[in-house]
């Protein structure tokens, strides 16, 4: 039988900088017409301030939370033998030659640790991170600690990922841990639908045609509203409810013993589908934060479940549900024991 593997510690950073969602509005192109689901975006989006860093690059965001996250695990970085980034859109260089891992390492002295990134998951790749390192924990007995950090800093005028949320930049990181006795990770489960890869994405210069320039927006998320309203908003519950049945039957447990589900901050429309489509109380889901920071995209479910513990809303012994989709399109869903 594998040893447990908890979360032995977490954290999140923000840059103090802020900027409102009125201004964001103002400064970005955002479409007036309501949605296909009947929800007027600007109404309901349920944001008012969203972070933002300026001078900060992408990889001191999160190496800032990694930072916290050892010292929340009170560990010396010499232990960790697993750096893991799972930024799910790396803009400080182009990836994947490039990863935040590396720097992230060097910079914390984790000088034992292997280096890399998973982030094909979107906001989910912090449970394709998760599952990425149980796995490689638990495959050698001599492997026990793994750091799993991301720093996010969206481009110029491309906070706005509409029809879903704004976003805000920032950084999460967690220390996983084997044979901790708290914050255990009972399981893991995501899930691809490979046909909508392309409904949202970042072209990136190698769209442009030969011979001609790409411009800044190149490198913003783009989007396919039309398969979008008829391909993903119509199976998107179905896809919660099966990682989340999956994650709970692989753990032993029911939808009854959940005490807390931890969501993305993405709108206050988005969160009355998820409770109301799968029939969980809204005092259940965590998403306190969302109108004081917005959508911090895969940092949601570290954010999320660390204020979660803060505000007393998470308690010893409580069975979390941690679940989240994400562009790519994946969706996740992960248990664990605090």
């Amino acid at each position: 039988m594998n040893a447990p593997i908890g979360i032995r510690g977490a954290a999140y950073y923000l840059p103090p900088a802020t900027k409102s969602v009125a201004d964001v509005f103002r400064d970005e192109d955002i479409p007036d017409e309501p949605l296909a689901t009947s929800v007027d975006f600007r109404r309901d989006i349920g944001i008012e301030r969203v972070h933002v860093a300026d001078a900060e690059e992408p990889w001191e965001l999160g190496l800032e939370a990694a930072r916290r996250a050892v010292d929340d695990a009170g560990i010396d970085p010499a232990e960790i033998e697993l750096v893991l980034d799972f930024t799910s859109i790396p803009e400080d260089f182009v990836a994947p030659t490039w990863s935040a891992a590396g720097i992230v390492q060097h910079q914390l002295g984790a000088t034992e640790a292997f280096a890399t990134a998973v982030n094909t998951g979107g906001c989910a790749s912090y449970h394709v991170a998760l599952k990425t390192a149980c796995a490689w924990l638990s495959a050698a007995p001599h492997r026990k600690t793994a750091l799993l950090f991301a720093g996010d800093k969206t481009p110029e005028k491309n906070k706005t990922y509409y029809p879903i949320t704004v976003t805000c930049d920032g950084g999460s990181a967690v220390v996983l841990q084997k044979e901790c006795d708290e914050r255990q990770i009972l399981s893991v489960d995501v899930r691809t639908v490979g046909d909508l890869h392309d409904v949202w994405y970042v072209p990136g210069p190698s769209r442009q045609p030969p011979g001609q320039p790409f411009p800044a927006d190149t490198l913003h998320m783009r989007s396919d509203m039309q398969r979008f309203n008829d391909n993903v908003i119509t199976i998107n519950l179905f896809m919660f409810r099966r990682v989340m049945k999956a994650a709970m039957k692989r753990a032993g447990v029911k939808a009854a013993d959940i005490a807390c589900y931890v969501y993305p901050t993405f709108s206050t429309w988005d969160q009355r589908s998820f409770c109301e489509g799968l029939r969980i109380p809204p005092e259940r889901v965590y998403t306190d934060g969302l109108a004081r920071h917005g959508h911090l995209q895969e940092n949601d479910m570290v954010m999320n479940y660390v204020d979660a513990v803060e505000a007393g809303a998470i308690r010893s012994g409580d069975l979390v549900m941690v679940t989240t989709n994400g562009a790519g399109f994946t969706w996740g869903a992960g248990v664990i024991r605090h």
